[in-house]
Parts: structure tokens; sequence; C-alpha cells
């Protein structure tokens, strides 16, 4: 459950709520901030005033990437240099909410997040710029380089005898040949700079169960 601030509820019985709209948006390293309110509004940044507008927000606990969508206005041409001349993908946005009394007030110094995460694709014309923010868990679903694997994965052993940089590897025993397995790399003392994850095997075919146990 949400705590609601005092200040709000007091301004919720009084009727005189404005409720506007903070977008934070990294653009190549600067990071810029626009309100959908007249005026500027002041927190730890100012966030100019600007048009834009979102998509309804949707959520959902089924094997789905969250995303928002939102138009930002680019009457001025400003959103054109930003995308066209530079690399947005992957910029972090921020989409929240703040709330102003009648005399524009804050009426409570922090804002609420609806949507948080990064650039991913966008379209632009003359007059708007459409931008869809990616939800960070979309991480999770990248595929990696390379597989683990339990033998040691590094390309180069040795490198007091083959004379080139053996960092991952870091043996020094002076030895003219790896197997590339945990128990010559424990012969050679390098155990700690083993490259490989030795205990997979183990796991093959077992249930791996997270967050609960198994009954």
């Amino acid at each position: 459950m949400r705590t609601i601030s005092t200040n709000i509820l007091a301004q919720l019985e009084a009727e005189e709520l404005r409720p506007f709209y903070l977008l934070s948006m990294d653009c190549d390293g600067t990071v810029y901030y626009y309100t959908d309110c007249d005026i500027p509004i002041t927190l730890t940044n100012t966030y100019t005033p600007k048009g834009f507008k979102f998509q309804p927000i949707k959520y959902s606990i089924n094997d789905i990437v969250d995303q928002a969508t939102i138009e930002i206005d680019n009457v001025d041409e400003v959103m054109t240099s930003l995308f066209v001349g530079g690399t947005p993908q992957g910029g972090d946005v921020v989409l929240s909410l703040i709330v102003l009394n009648a005399s524009y007030g804050i009426i409570d110094s922090s804002s609420i997040t609806l949507f948080e995460g990064e650039i991913d694709a966008w379209s632009l014309n003359e007059g708007r710029l459409s931008v869809t923010v990616t939800s960070i868990f979309h991480q999770w679903s990248q595929h990696t380089l390379s597989k683990h694997s339990p033998s040691c994965r590094w390309k180069v052993f040795n490198s007091s005898t083959l004379g080139t940089s053996g960092i991952e590897c870091q043996s020094t025993a002076g030895a003219l040949w790896c197997d590339r397995t945990f128990e010559r790399c424990a012969v050679l003392n390098n155990s700690s700079h083993f490259g490989g994850f030795r205990f997979l095997p183990d796991i093959v075919d077992k249930d791996i169960f997270w967050g609960r146990v198994q009954k």
C-alpha cells in the first residue's frame, strides 16, 4: 500500500490538486528535463515546459517486456539534433508525476515515478518525436556472447613460458601444458584464477527452485 502525503490529502479535500508530468531523458550523456506544465518546475533539477503525452502504461506478470511510448513536441526542432545527430538508444528515461496546488506551488517535494527504462526505438517528423521506452528488465532476455563451461575458458596459458599476456590465467608455474581442468590448475597452484565453472556438471538435469522451498 502506498502512503499518500498529508499535504496531498489536504489538497484533495480542498479540490485544488493540479497534477503534471515530469520527463527526464538522457541523450548521449546529457540529461534533458521537461514538464507538461506551462511554467518551469524545480525539484533537484529544473523541468522546462514542453508538450508531450504518453500512451497508457501497461504492466503484466506474463513473460513480456514492459514498454511505454512517449510523444514529444518537436516544433522547435531541438529533438531533431538530439536524435538524428546522436545515438540516443540506451539512454535512461524517467516519467514521473508531481502535484501542485492552485497557486502552482509544489505540494510534496518528491515526485511519483510512473515508468522508467531505456530508449529503444524512435521515429521523428517535423512536428513530433515518438520514443519507445523499454523497461530495464529487458536485459534479462539478452543472449550471452559465450556459454559457461566446466573447463577453463582462458585462451592464453602460462605467460612466463609463452612470453605473451596471460592476464586471465596468471599461471607462473613454468609448466608447458594445461588440460584446462580444475585439477591441473590446482596442481599449478593457480586455482584462484581458474576460468571455468567446475560445479556445472553436478547440477545438470537437476530441478532448480527459485524463491521457495520444494515440498
